[in-house]
């Protein structure tokens, strides 16, 4: 049988997102007799030119600002005039490279992209990667229930919370080759600029306010004042907040940590940061995965996160990493205190979490997903 002709849609041709991060290592791994890529971006930039540096055919369908400037939280009203031309154009461009079916990979992309399926008249599988509120959340929902033939998600909270029929949960996919050889601790923290005296607990991803990084400065006050260690933030405000940045630094000086915290840039490999910390934390609220944790987990770090996110679907509760109640900034201190202050513990655990790494190996994430496409196409 011939490959299946897919067109991967997303709206996002710039800085990536764990969406773009998952959609690329997918793209990687897909086996090339059962699927025939194209990708379709609302925009150009580092990511579009990413994919294409890894043999990706990428074609561009600009889009009205008004699209690429509406949020999850506030959807713009022109926006909605826009989208149906977007969608028309989308449309030409799917009939005309006789695809098989679409794979929509963003909020938008959804939106835009479920349209221009039937215009073109083939199948829609949707990968839904965020949590959705209000109206974007009963757009979403309009848009999947008649548009979209199968869907995915990234975490079973996802699933549940959007709640748009069947939808098969698929964990993102990790390129395990990239972590066969992790940095040794005191390697990786002299290449950061960081002391080796104390332990080190990090915050790695971009800095958003849901992202909890005030929060993790609390909880990093409250570690701190029960056993020394040092603390790293590594990330930027990649899509929004970037007023947040100044009120964190204040933040920290406020708590007394100005000596114990680091703030390091946007990185795409955070190797490095994860092989040199004691203990990953995901502080945000109701993530709806936590790529960080299973990066950190590949690295033989365990995570602590709260256990109203998807992260904590990834996380083997005290074996390889802790779930701590939803917003309990006392418990999670409590959770990374107990490894710092015991070496036994947290040995066993970072070998527990590089050892159950094997669940996200993108081949067999990839196989999940040909699977969804294929019974969307028949």
């Amino acid at each position: 049988m011939k490959p299946l002709r897919v067109a991967f849609v997303d709206h996002v041709g710039a800085t990536a997102g764990g969406a773009e991060q998952t959609l690329a290592t997918l793209l990687k791994h897909l086996p090339h007799d059962a699927i025939e890529p194209s990708i379709v971006l609302f925009e150009d930039g580092a990511f579009a030119q990413r994919l294409r540096s890894g043999g990706c055919d990428v074609g561009i369908v600009p889009v009205h600002p008004a699209i690429l400037r509406s949020t999850r939280e506030r959807l713009r009203f022109g926006a909605a005039f826009a989208a149906s031309d977007a969608a028309r154009r989308l449309g030409t461009i799917l009939a005309r490279r006789r695809v098989d079916a679409v794979y929509t990979n963003s909020m938008k992309a959804h939106l835009i992209g479920a349209l221009a399926a039937r215009l073109a008249g083939v199948p829609c599988v949707m990968h839904f990667h965020d949590m959705i509120a209000g109206k974007g959340l009963t757009a979403l929902r309009v848009a999947a229930r008649l548009g979209s033939r199968a869907r995915i998600a990234c975490s079973q909270m996802v699933a549940d919370t959007i709640a748009a029929g069947p939808t098969s949960v698929i964990y993102a996919p990790l390129d395990l080759d990239r972590y066969a050889r992790v940095p040794e601790r005191a390697g990786a923290r002299a290449a950061l600029g960081l002391p080796n005296d104390l332990p080190v607990v990090s915050l790695v991803g971009r800095i958003n306010r849901w992202k909890g990084h005030d929060r993790f400065l609390r909880i990093a006050a409250r570690v701190n004042e029960s056993i020394p260690a040092r603390f790293v933030i590594a990330g930027a405000p990649v899509f929004r907040d970037a007023d947040f940045v100044p009120e964190l630094h204040a933040l920290a000086e406020r708590l007394g940590l100005g000596d114990r915290i680091v703030f390091l840039p946007w990185t795409d490999d955070a190797t490095g940061i994860y092989a040199a910390s004691d203990v990953n934390c995901n502080c945000s609220t109701r993530e709806a995965f936590g790529r960080a944790v299973i990066e950190a987990a590949a690295c033989g770090t365990p995570s602590v996160c709260f256990d109203d996110s998807g992260a904590a679907e990834t996380v083997i509760q005290g074996v390889t990493g802790r779930a701590v109640p939803a917003g309990d900034e006392e418990a999670f201190a409590t959770a990374i205190v107990a490894y710092l202050r015991d070496p036994e513990r947290l040995g066993a655990a970072r070998i527990a979490a590089r050892a159950g790494i094997s669940r996200f190996d993108a081949a067999h994430i990839a196989s999940q997903t040909v699977r969804v496409i294929d019974a969307a196409v028949a």
